[in-house]
């Protein structure tokens, strides 16, 4: 935390559900920003000096991102890097304005086409930070909407851990990497994903699916089921026998309204005879196929990965190998599945014994930290969030309408 942040007054009342966050490097903008959002009745305003660490900070305590954010990247010896940590941290639909003090054409454009609403040039005036805050309202804006990004992961059989998996890295996502995740369960009769992590299921699934021609914000949030601040699940759970019809494109309705509300939209995507998985496929942005290692699991990540390469937009597609169940022998090695599928294996997930059961039955995530399996995790979300690179990804892929970070 910058040693130099001053909050005005001792800690503000409602700090931690500001709709609009301001930090800035000195006074006088600060004064200019309150001032505004005073003049403006604007609902919660948080103004503050300091950087953009401190608005990380901020940001990882608040529930929620707020609509509009206001850092201060003067001084900053590599701004964009900066930024692609705060990108992290924030929710896709947030509008973020950055001020500086380089009046940098170059800048303002790198700026703009990497998902920031506004670039302004100190010293600010009242004019120039009303248009910046309520472009949105009177033109059309310069950037496409930041969205989020799309994951999806299915199996090559029942029982390989599909939904252990999805779940487990929704949370470690969620909780220690501070993202904001929706899991979706495609199992329209009830899937696991609900009593994994203790909650009780709805058909929340099944009524936006029905109406995804007219959704509308509300309906989304009451068909959710929270489980944190981060971490919310989409589920159904009709009777048995039951049927619906849904119209061509519900699914990706659906998707479409939940991305600039979060992160990750983590698909639990069942077979791929299931009518929801043939829709899913095609709306995801990163793929993870889970198998076993044996020779007909080898033979459908052939076919999952050739259905996936043939899209018109293809995915992102990983193959994890998962040892959901205890084996003395007879399974193929490693090396020897990947030489039979002609692709890498990502992330090898080792048997845990019978705590990915006892974990079920308690309704708790994977999370022990001698777990082999909870480590696996760790792993594939480190890949995921880019933490295993050398060098900042940039926000090509976090705060513009193909993905965010």
């Amino acid at each position: 935390m910058n040693p130099l942040l001053k909050l005005a007054a001792s800690p503000r009342k409602h700090a931690l559900v500001a709709n609009f966050v301001a930090f800035v490097g000195d006074e006088q903008s600060e004064r200019l920003i309150a001032r505004y959002a005073e003049e403006n009745n604007v609902a919660f305003p948080f103004v503050a000096t300091g950087n953009i660490d401190d608005a990380i900070e901020h940001l990882k305590k608040m529930p929620r991102s707020p609509s509009h954010l206001i850092v201060d990247v003067s001084g900053a010896a590599m701004p964009l890097s900066d930024l692609d940590r705060l990108a992290a941290v924030c929710e896709p639909s947030v509008s973020v304005i950055v001020i500086g003090e380089r009046n940098d054409v170059g800048l303002f454009r790198s700026l703009l086409e990497l998902g920031v609403h506004d670039y302004l040039v100190k010293p600010l005036t009242p004019e120039l930070l009303r248009r910046a805050v309520n472009v949105h309202r009177d033109a059309a804006p310069v950037r496409q909407p930041r969205m989020g990004k799309v994951i999806g992961v299915t199996g090559t059989r029942g029982g390989a851990g599909v939904t252990t998996v999805a779940t487990s890295l929704a949370y470690h996502l969620a909780t220690v990497a501070h993202r904001r995740v929706a899991l979706v369960d495609l199992n329209l009769y009830g899937g696991t994903m609900n009593t994994r992590l203790g909650l009780k299921s709805n058909n929340g699934l099944v009524d936006l699916l029905r109406d995804a021609d007219r959704l509308d914000p509300k309906l989304v949030e009451r068909s959710l089921v929270e489980h944190s601040s981060r971490l919310f699940v989409l589920s159904a759970e009709l009777p048995y026998g039951e049927t619906v019809q849904l119209q061509d494109g519900a699914l990706a309705g659906v998707l479409e309204r939940l991305k600039p509300h979060f992160h990750y939209v983590l698909l639990d995507i069942p077979s791929q005879g299931h009518p929801l998985a043939q829709a899913a496929l095609p709306e995801t942005q990163v793929l993870y196929l889970l198998a076993d290692a044996t020779v007909h699991s080898a033979r459908e990540v052939l076919r999952l990965s050739r259905r996936a390469d043939g899209l018109d937009r293809p995915p992102a597609t990983s193959i994890l190998l998962n040892a959901a169940h205890a084996t003395s022998g007879g399974r193929l090695k490693a090396a020897d599945f990947a030489i039979a599928i002609g692709r890498r294996v990502l992330t090898e997930i080792p048997f845990d014994g019978s705590l990915p059961v006892a974990a079920e039955n308690l309704g708790q995530p994977i999370n022990a930290g001698k777990s082999r399996f909870h480590d696996a995790v760790v792993s594939l979300a480190a890949s995921l969030t880019g933490q295993q690179s050398a060098a900042p990804k940039g926000w090509t892929k976090k705060w513009r309408s193909k993905g965010a970070r």
